[in-house]
C-alpha cells in the first residue's frame, strides 16, 4: 500500500526533475526539453495504466474508477461529479492541488506535462475500450477541469 499520496510524490518528482528540465530548456532548447519530458511521462502513464489494467477486475471504465482515489488522495483535487454510469464517468474538477502547486513554482506548463499530460497515456493503456475527452484544465488557465471517459460505443 502507497504511504505517500500522489501528490506527494509528484512534489518530490519535482524536486529532481524540475531543475533538470530548467538545465534541458537551457541546454537543448525549450521545445525539445518538452518533448523528452513528454515522452517519459507517456511512457511512465502507460505503464502505469497496463499496472491498473493487470491488476484490476472489471470493465476498463471500473479499472479508471479504482483509480480515482489514487489521485483525490489529500484533498488534491476538488470533485464536482457529473456522469457516473456503466457506459460513461464524467466529473468536472474546480479545485487542484496540482495546478496550485505548479503556479507557485512559476512552472504551470512543466506542471501540465508531469501531471495532468499522463491522462490520456494512462486512459488508453487501461482499456483500448476507453476513451477520454477533455477539453480544457485548471493547469493551463482554465476554470475547471472536465474530464468524460466513455467506453467506445456509448
Amino acid at each position: 500500500m502507497e504511504t505517500l499520496s500522489y501528490l506527494e510524490r509528484v512534489k518530490i518528482q519535482s524536486e529532481i526533475l524540475l531543475p533538470f528540465y530548467r538545465r534541458l530548456r537551457t541546454e537543448i532548447g525549450e521545445a525539445r526539453a518538452a518533448e523528452l519530458l513528454r515522452e517519459a511521462v507517456e511512457e511512465y502513464a502507460s505503464a502505469l495504466g497496463s499496472s491498473v489494467s493487470q491488476s484490476t477486475q472489471g470493465t476498463s471504465l471500473e479499472k479508471l474508477r479504482s483509480m480515482l482515489p489514487t489521485f483525490t488522495a489529500d484533498s488534491a483535487l476538488d470533485v464536482e461529479p457529473v456522469a457516473d454510469t456503466d457506459e460513461e464517468l464524467s466529473v468536472n474538477v474546480r479545485g487542484c492541488r496540482f495546478a496550485e502547486y505548479f503556479h507557485a513554482l512559476g512552472e504551470p506548463q512543466f506542471g501540465a506535462m508531469l501531471t495532468c499530460e499522463i491522462d490520456s497515456p494512462m486512459t488508453t493503456a487501461i482499456g483500448s475500450d476507453l476513451s477520454l475527452d477533455r477539453s480544457q484544465t485548471i493547469m493551463t488557465g482554465d476554470s475547471h477541469c472536465d474530464f468524460k471517459w466513455k467506453m467506445q460505443g456509448s
